[in-house]
């Protein structure tokens, strides 16, 4: 049975039976392999070493299932949604809450571009697909262990998308609730968290600076084996105070920007990217979240400090090998400047409270695909951090080998 007709057959208990202008498809990503990861914190956080080696579901890819569909209403105009959801292969649970990898209504014009409302990735995202050689994806690999930004999504927003006009193109969103807590911690779906705020009652919650926001912008240009784009996130805090660090109250909003861009010499493609973080760090790497990629939402959480500054670069190259091969490195680095210099250890490690070493992070890492079909492949890769999270002497060694399988 066709995808689409399946893809229906699923909605009509919920919507009723499809309009003769409407298609609606079932799609997905199955990922699943073996990770083995060693990580160390180093003297500041009591020089512990730890492995990890099991079954891990979307190295590659985050595994995945959606429906998608679109209606044409004439006149070049077209309506569409997308609901995306994660799946942890090795257990068979949802990954995430409902659908928190996408859920979007849009409408398409051919003339003027898109307007999508709802959780969906940031414009940035979309502007620097392809610069990263990994694909935002294979752990630590990925380059949002560098710039956090240039895989990332936003809850409660609207954008817009430029039609591409001679190679150029562009994306720009603003969310009311990026659905992430205002400290440094992962990202929820709850909006902005005000625990321990004054008011007590329901109504601290309330009102539109009690929520994380956020605004971003995505600029592409595409031609022959040129790539180029540029990215720039805002994200303002919630308006709360709190007795207990790192829970406080933030002046200044937070700001990464990041350019980066691809060149295509056919036997080999070179990638290269630069970006800064202003006022604190959106999205990146922690002690505890370091194994995933693109796919983990935030897993590095928003830190917002006054004065924190930090700048980062990655180059990297992808080849082919033979007709189905494919190899791909890629070598990042973070330097912490400003305020970051005088890092404080949070509560829960040890030596809490006590002033902590600051050190360049550094991540190298090579990777290999072999494709059985279209829609099929196998990989391998190798992942080497230093200095995880701008912590000297903190490290990780990740070697995983999987499967992906596109439906």
């Amino acid at each position: 049975m066709k995808k689409t007709l399946l893809a229906a057959a699923l909605l009509a208990g919920f919507a009723g039976a499809a309009s003769a202008q409407s298609s609606v498809t079932l799609y997905g990503v199955v990922d699943v392999g073996v990770l083995s990861q060693t990580i160390k914190t180093g003297s500041n956080f009591g020089s512990v070493s730890k492995n990890n080696t099991g079954m891990a579901s979307g190295q590659q890819a985050g595994s995945r299932w959606g429906l998608k569909g679109v209606e044409d209403l004439g006149n070049g105009l077209s309506a569409n949604f997308v609901y995306e959801q994660g799946v942890d292969v090795g257990n068979g649970a949802i990954a995430g809450n409902g659908f928190a990898r996408q859920s979007t209504l849009g409408v398409v014009s051919k003339s003027w571009g898109a307007v999508d409302l709802g959780r969906r990735t940031t414009p940035g995202t979309v502007a620097f697909a392809g610069i990263d050689p990994f694909g935002a994806g294979y752990g630590t690999a990925s380059l949002d262990s560098s710039m956090g930004m240039n895989f990332a999504r936003y809850s409660n927003m609207i954008m817009y998308s430029t039609p591409t006009i001679s190679g150029f193109s562009g994306n720009v969103g603003f969310s009311f609730d990026t659905g992430a807590n205002n400290a440094n911690e992962a990202a929820t779906n709850n909006g902005a968290r005000i625990t321990g705020a004054p008011d007590n009652k329901g109504v601290k919650s309330f009102g539109t600076t009690n929520k994380t926001r956020a605004f971003g912008l995505g600029l592409r240009y595409g031609s022959g084996p040129l790539v180029l784009a540029g990215t720039l996130d805002i994200v303002m805090p919630a308006s709360w105070n709190a007795s207990t660090p790192p829970k406080v109250q933030n002046a200044s909003n937070v700001t990464q920007w990041n350019l980066g861009g691809t060149y295509d010499f056919k036997v080999v493609k070179a990638h290269a990217a630069y970006g800064q973080n202003i006022g604190g760090i959106l999205e990146g790497t922690s002690l505890g979240s370091n194994a995933g990629g693109g796919d983990t939402n935030s897993a590095g959480g928003y830190l917002f400090r006054q004065g924190a500054r930090t700048s980062s670069w990655m180059l990297g190259l992808s080849a082919p090998v033979g007709a189905s091969g494919r190899v791909f490195l890629s070598w990042q680095q973070m330097m912490a400047g400003g305020s970051l210099k005088n890092a404080i250890i949070p509560t829960g490690f040890p030596n809490a409270g006590k002033q902590a070493s600051t050190a360049t992070q550094n991540v190298g890492s090579i990777g290999y695909t072999y494709s059985l079909s279209k829609r099929t492949n196998l990989y391998a890769y190798y992942s080497y951090m230093s200095n995880i999270a701008l912590i000297s002497g903190a490290q990780s060694n990740s070697l995983g080998v999987g499967v992906r399988h596109l439906f």
